[in-house]
């Protein structure tokens, strides 16, 4: 096996710093991921 799930509880993460975030589009899409639906033929690309 190549590794372990590492898991966290949840004061563990509340307490946590981390850095922030960067954006895909300054101000408006964080890095990550995002998914982009609707209908046929409106325009989301």
């Amino acid at each position: 096996m190549a590794g372990r799930l590492r898991t966290v509880d949840a004061r563990t993460l509340a307490d946590a710093v981390l850095d922030p975030p960067g954006y895909a589009v300054k101000d408006l899409l964080v890095q990550g991921l995002h998914i982009l639906a609707g209908a046929p033929k409106t325009g989301k690309s």
